[in-house]
């Protein structure tokens, strides 16, 4: 299966046709579009989404990733193997989120596992990343597709700064219903003895398991699905509330002195 990735939207031809090159190259092959609507350009965004949705691709599969501002210039093309699954995209950081020390990397430079070469400036999407992802999912090992590479590219990732009562992050996106990604795990939050009640950038806020366990246009703050601190607002857009956008800081100030421990 090869998982798809991209901030090309939908008002272009791209995703149409990437996806009719690896079909062109391995017609049985299943791909599953995973999201396009990645803020433009933003690296750092797609490396959180891919965190999140990595490990419940299946095993074998290959996720390829195309928000690439750098296209046309001296970044490399890279297939990484890390763990049991595969990736595909540029070396631009997008990846930083999943890699460990158990990774392989090869650069994808053998024309013979392109579409167009020499390829396109502008579309390497389409002529280096589409093919390769076919021909990966078809079981062309990565060592065929170029040199191996022992340093990849990693995004700076500045940690959540955590004291009692008060932590400060960092957005790592914002969902199509406008609630907050942060980067914050249970672990801050006992941490920092905040309580079941807090102040998101001054806005009142409540912890709780589920959207509906808040009044309408309250503030809720819950464990996501992947584990992570989500802020939402009940039948509304805690984004446009908080006025926060993808990697703007936020601090959550406590307002309760009940212990974390009995809010859940």
């Amino acid at each position: 299966m090869i998982g798809f990735i991209s901030d090309w939207g939908y008002n272009s031809y791209y995703v149409g046709i990437a996806k009719s090159v690896i079909y062109t190259i391995s017609p049985h092959s299943v791909v599953v579009d995973l999201i396009h609507t990645i803020t433009p350009f933003n690296v750092k965004e797609a490396s959180h989404i891919i965190e999140r949705v990595f490990e419940d691709l299946p095993k074998g599969s290959v996720l390829l990733s195309v928000v690439d501002p750098g296209v046309g210039t001296k970044r490399k093309a890279i297939v990484l193997k890390v763990k049991d699954r595969y990736c595909i995209g540029p070396d631009n950081g997008v990846f930083t989120r999943i890699l460990d020390s158990d990774f392989s990397c090869y650069t994808i430079e053998n024309p013979k596992y392109m579409y167009k070469y020499p390829p396109s400036n502008t579309f390497h999407g389409r002529d280096i990343f589409a093919a390769a992802t076919a021909y990966l999912d078809k079981g062309i090992p990565i060592e065929e597709f170029g040199k191996e590479v022992k340093d990849v590219v990693k995004l700076d990732y500045q940690p959540a700064n955590v004291s009692e009562g008060i932590i400060e992050s960092e957005v790592a996106y914002i969902d199509g219903f406008g609630n907050v990604e942060t980067t914050l795990k249970k672990e801050d939050i006992e941490k920092a003895k905040i309580g079941n009640s807090f102040k998101v950038n001054g806005i009142k806020a409540i912890l709780g398991t589920a959207y509906a366990q808040a009044e309408d246009n309250v503030l809720l703050a819950h464990f996501d699905s992947s584990g992570y601190l989500e802020i939402s607002l009940n039948k509304g857009n805690a984004a446009k509330l908080l006025n926060l956008s993808c990697c703007d800081r936020i601090t959550l100030n406590g307002t309760d002195k009940q212990p974390f421990s009995q809010m859940v």
